[in-house]
């Protein structure tokens, strides 16, 4: 049985640890509190993790610069590895950074905690600014925590040259699943000798699993956040169709993607049709069959179904700078920052209506169906504590598709521990 203790210290966050080294300090006011005026002067540490978007945020730091001269802004970069062990350690040391980025799986655990500062009264930030089915992301109990920054969805990238070799046709809409086995066992038989694939497999959970499991009527988690849907019929369906492909010969199985990654097979052409989301455009734009490359939106099973997810920004809810990091947290959500890293290429900006630049970037791409699929997508599935059981799916979607032939009886096992853990978090 996983514990309340053992599922927070899987995540890395004890109730104990994560607020030792608050309790003999001073009290720091939960309010908000005014922000920064242009005068004033003040520091924000900001931490972020992808070196690849330092240049966008540099500038962002820059243009917030002109508007409060007195602000320094310093900005540390951590690899996203060991990011959230990182913050763990700054939370039980009462040293989180003044403004930071978090993401969906571990938004709730350090929203539930108090760690994260209320921005309801953030003066320029208002919700409907951004995709509903994002902010509802970075909200808890109906109040916001974090801004949103960014944000991604799930396409069919395809390679043209392979699909036609093969004797298909490329996809002009929405492949239906059975469309998109056929065109998968076509690739295959028709070019495997070359050791190309229709599909590169895999086990990822966004790009992969819960649009299908979605697609099928079914849910990773219940609306009340309660209940696994990894045993009900919709999440078998699913399965039993990944497993299908795998055991047909059609898909490689979860060795062989364990040593060949998927995008790696799919960026270095030997993959015909890879889904995932729009983060995988700046992989692409290097690869060797770019020139090859399209993309279509994503596959549908009874429904159409997509998820949506993106980075958001944070204010650490006991900073001792909080007229200084609500200025600079007010920019980070202001339609100028959006502009700005979305001309830089950097990422799709979740500021609605600032998608322009993002898309033009690589206009061949055409990313603009990954801001359409927005407007419908469900939001990312999480709860309090998601790591733990991001990490029970680790360990069972390999034994579930193409394991010892006890599919049903996996997800069941799957769905049974998701369980122990949901109660636990109650």
């Amino acid at each position: 049985m996983i514990t309340r203790r053992s599922l927070l210290g899987a995540a890395g966050l004890t109730g104990a640890t994560l607020l030792a080294g608050c309790s003999g300090d001073p009290e720091i006011d939960p309010a908000l509190g005014p922000m920064a005026t242009r005068e004033e002067s003040g520091s924000v540490t900001f931490q972020i993790w992808d070196k690849a978007q330092e240049p966008a945020m540099q500038q962002i730091i820059a243009a917030f610069g002109e508007h409060y001269p007195n602000i320094s802004v310093s900005m540390s970069t951590t690899a996203f590895g060991s990011y959230f062990e990182r913050l763990r350690i700054q939370a039980t040391g009462d040293d989180l950074p003044d403004v930071f980025w978090i993401n969906g799986p571990n938004f709730e655990l350090y929203a539930s905690y108090g760690m994260l500062q209320d921005l309801s009264e953030l003066e320029g930030f208002d919700p409907a600014n951004y995709p509903p089915n994002l902010t509802e992301l970075y909200s808890s109990q109906g109040t916001p925590y974090a801004i949103p920054k960014d944000f991604d969805t799930i396409g069919l990238w395809y390679n043209r040259e392979l699909l036609h070799r093969a004797g298909v046709d490329e996809p002009t809409g929405s492949w239906s699943w059975g469309e998109y086995r056929d065109a998968s066992e076509a690739v295959t038989r028709a070019l495997g000798s070359e050791q190309i694939w229709g599909n590169p497999g895999g086990t990822a959970n966004q790009a992969y699993l819960y649009p299908l499991i979605m697609q099928a009527g079914s849910f990773v988690i219940s609306e009340d956040r309660t209940t696994s849907g990894y045993d009900t019929e919709g999440a078998i369906e699913a399965f039993e169709f990944l497993d299908g492909m795998i055991r047909d010969g059609i898909a490689p199985d979860v060795r062989y993607t364990a040593e060949n990654l998927p995008n790696e097979l799919f960026s270095n052409g030997r993959a015909a049709l890879y889904t995932s989301g729009n983060w995988s455009a700046a992989l692409l734009q290097d690869s060797p069959v770019r020139d090859q490359l399209g993309v279509a939106p994503l596959i549908h099973g009874r429904e159409e179904a997509n998820v949506i997810h993106g980075i958001g920004c944070a204010m650490y809810a006991r900073s001792r700078n909080k007229p200084a990091a609500s200025a600079f947290l007010a920019f980070l959500g202001s339609e100028e920052a959006h502009r700005i890293q979305a001309a830089a290429g950097a990422a799709n900006p979740a500021f609605l209506g600032t998608n322009d630049a993002y898309v033009d970037a690589i206009p061949e791409f055409s990313l603009d169906l990954f801001v359409e699929a927005a407007e419908t997508a469900r939001t990312y599935p999480a709860s309090q504590n998601t790591t733990a059981w991001l990490q029970l799916e680790e360990l069972l979607f390999p034994k579930i598709l193409g394991g010892d032939g006890k599919l049903v009886e996996s997800a069941r096992e799957l769905a049974d521990r998701m369980n122990g853990v949901l109660a636990d978090e109650s």
